[in-house]
Parts: C-alpha cells; sequence; structure tokens
C-alpha cells in the first residue's frame, strides 16, 4: 500500500473560513492597522472633502487609509502593488474586506489628500507620546538621500540648454524664474553649470553615503532615543545638512510640546551659525547640543583630553571640540549612531522607503513624513500590540 497523504481537492468551493474576521491571527499587524484607522486615527480632514453628491460613489476612505498605511508599514508602496495583494495577500484583503480598488483609485487618492496623509505623522507621534514611548531626554538629528522618481541622466546643465535653447526655450524660462526667486533679483540667470531635471525640477544631484551621486532629496528626521520613534520629518532639496539645524529641533519641540535636554548631531551640521544657534538654545531651552566638528583647521588647537579653565579665546567650535572630547562629551556622542541610523535602515529596508514615489518637493515631503507616520506606528505595534489600541482610543 503505497503512502498516505493529506486531503487534497483543488474543486473543493471554500478554501478559506467565510468570515473576513477568522482569516488572520488575533495579533497580526493588520488587525492593529484596521482598529487604528476605524477607532483611533482622525480622518476628518479627507472625509471634508467629499462635498460633491453626484457622480459614481468614491471607495470608502478608511479602505484606502487602511491599504496606504499597511502597505508604507510593510514595504508595498507602489498602487499597483497594492492592487495585486488586495487579490493576493491575505491580510490586505482583510484590510479591504475584500474589495479590490485598482491602481489608479489608489494613486488619485494618495495624490489627493497627500497633506492629510502626511499629517497621519504628527498622529503617530502624538499616539506614541500618549503611551509613554516619548522621552525627549536624548535625540538625535541627521539627514538620508531619497533618491528621486526621476534619473539622473535626464537632468541637463543650464549652459547646455543655452546652446539649445530653441528647442528647450521652456526649460530656460523656468529654471530662470527658479533662478530668480531664489536670488530676488530680476534679472539674475542661473550659472552654466546649474542644473535642472527635467521629470523632477525640484530634485538635484546629491552624493549618497556610498559615495554614487544619484538625483534625490535630502531627508531629515529628529529621533527620540527611548523607542527609536521619529519627533520631526523634512524633506528639502540642499544636498546640505547644515541649514536644518535650527528648523529641524524647532520642528520637534512643536510636534511634542518640550526641547530635549541633549541634541546629537553629526559633523554635517557644524557651522559658525550652528554653532551660535547651539548656544543659545542651550540657554533658551536647556538642551545641549554635542555637534561634532570634523577636522580642525591648522590654528586651530584642541587638547586630546582636556583639563583645567576653557581659554578665553577659544572659538565656538575649539570649544565644541573640547567638549566633545571630555568623558561625557564622548559618551553622549557615542550614542548618535544607534539612534538614528537603525531608523534610516529601516525605513529603506522594511518599508521599502529608499526610492520616493512621489514627484516635486511637496510630493517628496508628504511621501516621507507618511514613510515616518508608518515607522511610529510599527514602533507602536511593537511595544503595545493589538490590545493597545484600547489605550490609544482613550
Amino acid at each position: 500500500m503505497g503512502k498516505k497523504f493529506r486531503a487534497f481537492d483543488p474543486g473543493q468551493v471554500l478554501l478559506l473560513p467565510p468570515s473576513l474576521d477568522d482569516w488572520l491571527p488575533e495579533d497580526h499587524l493588520a488587525r492593529f492597522v484596521a482598529d487604528l484607522v476605524d477607532e483611533v486615527l482622525d480622518l476628518s480632514p479627507i472625509l471634508a472633502d467629499y462635498t460633491e453628491k453626484r457622480g459614481y460613489p468614491p471607495y470608502e476612505p478608511r479602505l484606502m487609509v487602511r491599504l496606504l498605511i499597511y502597505g508604507y508599514t510593510t514595504g508595498v508602496r507602489s498602487s499597483r502593488a497594492i492592487e495585486r495583494r488586495c487579490v493576493d495577500d491575505v491580510a490586505f484583503r482583510f484590510l479591504a474586506a475584500d474589495q479590490a480598488p485598482d491602481f489608479r483609485s489608489i494613486a488619485r487618492f494618495r495624490r489627493r489628500h497627500l497633506d492629510a496623509l502626511a499629517d497621519l505623522f504628527t498622529q503617530s507621534l502624538h499616539l506614541a507620546t500618549k503611551i509613554g514611548m516619548v522621552k525627549m531626554g536624548r535625540v538625535a538629528l541627521d539627514g538620508t538621500k531619497l533618491e528621486a522618481n526621476a534619473s539622473k541622466h535626464k537632468a541637463m546643465s543650464y549652459g547646455r540648454l543655452v546652446d539649445k535653447e530653441e528647442q528647450v526655450e521652456a526649460e530656460i524660462a523656468a529654471l530662470e524664474a527658479k533662478a530668480a526667486a531664489l536670488l530676488a533679483a530680476a534679472k539674475a540667470r542661473p550659472k552654466p553649470k546649474a542644473q535642472a531635471n527635467f521629470t523632477d525640477r525640484d530634485s538635484r544631484i546629491m552624493k549618497n553615503s556610498d559615495g554614487a551621486y544619484i538625483q534625490a532629496y535630502n531627508a531629515q528626521a529628529v529621533v527620540d532615543e527611548a523607542h527609536q520613534v521619529i519627533t520631526a520629518a523634512d524633506v528639502m532639496a540642499n544636498a546640505s545638512d547644515a541649514p536644518n539645524y535650527t528648523t529641524m529641533l524647532d520642528q520637534s519641540a512643536q510636534n511634542t510640546g518640550r526641547h530635549p535636554k541633549q541634541a546629537l548631531v553629526d559633523a554635517g551640521y557644524c557651522s559658525e551659525t550652528n554653532l551660535e544657534a547651539a548656544r543659545e538654545r542651550q540657554l533658551a531651552c536647556g538642551t545641549d547640543t554635542f555637534m561634532a566638528t570634523g577636522r580642525l583647521g591648522h590654528d586651530e588647537q584642541v587638547q586630546p583630553t582636556p583639563r583645567g579653565r576653557i581659554p578665553k579665546d577659544a572659538t565656538l567650535k575649539e570649544r565644541m571640540a573640547r567638549k566633545l572630547r571630555t568623558k561625557p562629551g564622548r559618551k553622549a556622542y557615542s550614542r548618535r549612531k544607534a539612534i538614528v541610523e537603525p531608523v534610516f535602515g529601516q525605513i529603506m529596508t522594511c518599508q521599502n522607503g529608499r526610492q520616493l514615489l512621489l514627484r516635486g518637493e511637496d510630493g517628496a515631503r508628504g511621501e516621507w513624513r507618511l514613510l515616518a507616520a508608518c515607522h511610529n506606528l510599527r514602533k507602536i505595534f511593537r511595544h503595545a500590540g493589538t490590545a493597545g489600541i484600547a489605550a490609544l482610543a482613550g
């Protein structure tokens, strides 16, 4: 007698339980997302946008928000991929109540309500604060380059555009207008080497952490040490991190209602302006900044192990360098990488967030904040589980 196998009937009428509620385990992330959208998040800005009573009924906004949050949390961000998952994936089918929105509807919904979806970031932060996950004792500020939805090969220098003025006259006009706005100068013209990308005009060619040059945006984040919750998130088209020191820490304080006791930033933020701002910030709100200074100049000297009083004529950079060489300074700054860099790694890998899908600086900013919101929600889920919804809803 041959080996006996388990029953297998391809013609079986039903392979899944008749109730959608029985499709997933009780502690599944999809259940957390469903309860979060239905019972906790404020979707009134999205709902208020639907005032027209005529026309074919749109998909329920809760359904679409469920799919986008779960997709952006698990790395399924493409509208086409979400459409496929609504057929192939049990979790997506559960969240969509066995409906399957087409990719055009998903993409239009995301673009139409991008500001409201980006605002989910502040809601996620308030929820994390509510259950004690945000301490604001020590934060780290850092930036990462996100690939724009554009190829660097579609960029062209202004000098080359001038050579082909008849063919690309519209592009020159756009560049001149942008340069005029940036310089507040009515007759200003861009530098010959200034570049613009035909696919995403706001993006810029930037040097990535691995040394490669990519068409990108500079994404910034402030991360709280306690549970690696993001307290501020923004995007800009400037490759330098330095202009963001004050604005990002201010945004973090505004979002949380508190200033951190310590702020850790790398040498990319070091400038005379920021060193002065750090001193003023400590006096005004008590935030002690530890800012890497990079290499000191030939005329700048700091003892390897500082002792005694600080020289009266020491510059701000020398004072900061000395501060980071003290035992408390080394101990504090050693935490910077452990706080912020794992967050970027998790967004890039778990959430597939290395490349943006939306174009333009506003689109990039909205998508980065949605990614940051979903990062925070994942942290909340890991901390509180599906049972934590009751505490969040209360």
